[in-house]
């Protein structure tokens, strides 16, 4: 931006007034001392032609407007789309938006964004997450592709029976290994440690090697790498390319696209919004799909509004509570059993599993009550003029330490492949 504008720009802001803005033009006079109805027109007394808003004006509007912006806004606001001028118009078969990502999406949500019903408006959803992690996975690919300029980024691939390319991350077309990129939450992370991904991302994985394969490349191996928002820590998983299991994936992507195509309305996969988190903050169907608004005016929790409609859904849901009831029971009696045989086992690493003593922190300084009583009370005797300003005594503090227990935690996922695969670093 030139310099001459944002001197300009600085002058203007040096001459505002309160009150309404003057708009100046181009020429120097402001817009209202110009001719014309709506003040477009000359200004004889500057041989200006016609108004145009000065550019500089423009500049400090914009920089003004700005100035209180926090930074998430600024984020949402460059993350948001374009907004249509028309509302979208329906898709019709073959126009479906089905890709490889949706793997692990409910179906339910797919109908809604696919072939919404009637009347049907999406709720808002908290993105923040979303757009952090695009942010981080942006960051990657960029000094990824300057490390490995021979690697294919963020490309294009096309899978039979879908109708919208998907896109990878990054393939090797040197090795034949596909990567795929997640960042991950402290739920995600921890979820990742235990299990190791989830099948459906494997899945989505195999999907974009299998279009690699179709299309004639050499396809080796599918290579997860998921990054921590928090700490920055990374962990990679590997398995060999599966065409079998890829096209079996494809089939149910297909299963969905040819539901839509029949208008059929394709069920539920989450347990809803009192339960699943994803239900509850992400999903823009979640009002509609689960009748929250009707839900609340009745008493009732959405699971239980929309699922149980008559006696035989009550009884059903009354004998499933009763057995996971009794299942509980049965596994923390087992629980009990085997922490009785852990007890006075030294912590350590014992094969897949930690051992280990949580718990014991010393706490930061907070406020002891029973110890000012005790202050005050040994200040009684005192004369009165012998005795201090309340205000002139410190108020005694106490620090105490955090529960101390044992804690049986697998060991991490990426670290039992390794041990699992000699020769993996």
């Amino acid at each position: 931006m030139q310099q001459s504008l944002i001197e300009r720009a600085r002058v203007l802001a040096s001459a505002q007034v309160f009150g309404p803005g003057l708009a100046p033009c181009r020429c120097g006079a402001p817009r209202h001392v110009h001719q014309g109805r709506k003040s477009l027109g000359s200004h004889p007394a500057t041989n200006c032609a016609r108004y145009r808003r000065d550019p500089a004006d423009v500049l400090l509007e914009r920089a003004q407007a700005a100035a209180n912006n926090r930074l998430g806004q600024d984020l949402a606001q460059s993350d948001r789309p374009r907004r249509r001028r028309r509302p979208r118009r329906p898709k019709k078969p073959g126009e479906w938006s089905i890709g490889a990502s949706d793997t692990g999406s409910c179906r339910r949500a797919i109908w809604y964004r696919e072939n919404p019903p009637p009347g049907y408006v999406p709720a808002p959803v908290d993105r923040r997450a979303a757009l952090a992690g695009t942010l981080i996975h942006d960051s990657i690919s960029r000094r990824r592709r300057a490390l490995y300029p021979w690697r294919l980024q963020e490309q294009p691939v096309t899978l039979p029976g879908l109708d919208r390319p998907s896109r990878y991350d990054e393939y090797d077309p040197v090795t034949g290994v596909l990567y795929d990129y997640k960042t991950a939450g402290d739920w995600k992370w921890a979820m990742v440690g235990e299990s190791g991904p989830p099948e459906t991302e494997w899945e989505q994985g195999q999907l974009y090697a299998l279009a690699l394969h179709l299309a004639g490349q050499l396809v080796v191996e599918v290579r997860i790498v998921y990054y921590e928002r928090k700490s920055g820590a990374d962990e990679e998983f590997s398995r060999p390319f599966d065409e079998q299991a890829a096209r079996r994936a494809l089939g149910r992507l297909t299963a969905i696209a040819t539901a839509l195509d029949l208008g059929t309305a394709l069920p539920r996969d989450r347990s809803g919004p009192s339960t699943d988190v994803i239900c509850r903050r992400y999903c823009p169907a979640r009002i509609d799909c689960w009748s929250i608004n009707q839900a609340e005016a009745a008493g009732r929790s959405p699971e239980s509004y929309t699922l149980v409609t008559d006696a035989d859904d009550i009884e059903w849901a009354l004998g499933e509570y009763d057995r996971t009831r009794a299942e509980k029971s049965k596994a923390e009696k087992a629980q009990n059993v085997a922490k009785a045989l852990l007890d006075g086992i030294p912590p350590a690493t014992y094969g897949e599993f930690e051992y280990v003593h949580t718990g014991g922190r010393l706490k930061d300084p907070e406020p002891d009550p029973a110890a000012r009583l005790r202050q005050l009370e040994g200040l009684w005797d005192l004369p009165e003029a012998e005795r201090p300003a309340l205000a002139e005594l410190d108020y005694p503090t106490k620090r105490t330490r955090t529960t101390s227990r044992m804690e049986v935690r697998r060991v991490r996922a990426a670290v039992r492949a390794r041990r699992a695969t000699p020769g993996r670093g």
